[in-house]
């Protein structure tokens, strides 16, 4: 049997980043546009429980570090 858990637990960053935006811009994560216009989110889910990475989305600052996400205006 698949362990489903891990990976999983590979999407958790990006998907946290996408939740929490759509609630921001009340709009469901599909209505937001794609956040590999702004970082490679394979890149993401692997590096960011591991180090800090900070970029831009749709107007947002966002801070990924150790994988704790901050989203700032």
């Amino acid at each position: 049997m698949e362990d489903t858990t891990t990976e999983w637990q590979e999407y958790i960053i990006t998907s946290k980043i996408l939740q929490e935006v759509s609630e921001k811009e009340n709009c469901t994560e599909l209505d937001l546009p794609p956040l590999y216009h702004s970082v490679d989110p394979d890149a993401l889910d692997a590096l960011g429980t591991t180090c800090r990475i900070q970029f831009e989305y749709i107007g947002y600052k966002i801070i990924v570090e150790n994988g704790t996400v901050t989203i700032d205006e």
